[in-house]
């Protein structure tokens, strides 16, 4: 399967066709998929088969494999998709199934949309997936083109993520994107304005133990249930995300703070599941405190 690193940072991968091979006892749930993904725009083709040995016989004048994905059950099709470099969703019951080369496996399909398809097929194909896309701003998955420049951005702020090339090496980035997006599902995605890197923000994983704990004070947004048991006074196994965040000098004060961040919120809110977001604040920092205030979160 092709993998690359240098891609056109304009160009916006899009998921345009889904093709279903799959047995009968998958027959319900994929029509309730294909509904949802027609309503997205996707276009959907169904496979009739013998079984899940028969031949797999795609005809390469219908579909384009970089806006193509295969959903099956037949961990002998996934094998031959994966050769043909043809990005596939392994599709099992239960029974342990090894599908080799798939971008996932999926048990079934009640939480799969349009766009969580085509951010897998994105990382399969080695390429960004995009993660949001506003009024002025594109986000997406930090690729190996984007480091010098996020690198510079985050001179301008020290404490900030990817400040020093030297330390945050081609080969650190990688291990990062192998490690945060294709586990985790999140992390620090870059944001663009008319094609160029203008900062980055996203989450990582709340560490109670860290250094800037000493200079920072930090403000939490979470969903009503953990407010509820914040007030009683009751901790659980809440999930906690942190919210990270830098952007050029060049483009502050004029609202792209709010609006990437905005972004990256409604993207926890719809696929992260967090129980409480927060983001650590230096106390002289009164910007990042009003934009913190905007974004809804309140001062601990």
């Amino acid at each position: 399967m092709e993998k690359t690193g240098m891609w056109n940072a304009e160009k916006e991968d899009r998921l345009r066709r889904v093709v279903f091979d799959l047995g009968e006892e998958w027959e319900k749930e994929a029509e309730m998929l294909q509904k949802r993904l027609n309503m997205e725009g996707i276009a959907c083709v169904s496979l009739k088969r013998q079984g899940a040995d028969a031949p797999l016989i795609l005809e390469p004048a219908t579909f384009e494999k970089r806006e193509t994905v295969v959903l099956t059950d037949s961990a002998w099709h996934g094998k031959k998709l994966a050769r043909e470099g043809i990005v596939y969703f392994g599709c099992r019951r239960g029974e342990s199934s090894w599908f080799e080369g798939a971008a996932l496996v999926l048990e079934g399909f009640s939480e799969i949309d349009a766009r969580y398809l085509e951010e897998w097929m994105c990382r399969a194909q080695g390429r960004p997936a995009w993660i949001a896309r506003t009024e002025r701003l594109r986000i997406r998955e930090i690729g190996e083109l984007d480091l010098p420049e996020l690198v510079r951005i985050g001179e301008q702020a020290p404490g900030l993520a990817l400040q020093n090339e030297e330390a945050f090496t081609l080969e650190r980035l990688r291990s990062y994107i192998e490690t945060a997006y294709r586990l985790q599902g999140y992390g620090l995605w870059s944001v663009l304005y008319e094609g160029k890197v203008i900062g980055c923000c996203g989450f990582a994983p709340y560490e109670e133990k860290d250094t800037r704990e000493q200079t920072c004070v930090y403000w939490v947004r979470c969903d009503t249930d953990a407010a509820v048991r914040m007030e009683n006074g009751e901790n659980g196994n809440d999930r906690l995300l942190e919210l990270q965040y830098m952007l050029d000098a060049a483009y502050r004060r004029q609202g792209f703070g709010t609006e990437m961040c905005r972004a990256a919120l409604q993207y926890a809110d719809e696929r992260l599941e967090a129980d409480e977001i927060r983001v650590r604040i230096h106390p002289g920092n009164v910007a990042s405190q009003a934009l913190a205030r905007t974004l809804g979160f309140i001062q601990k």
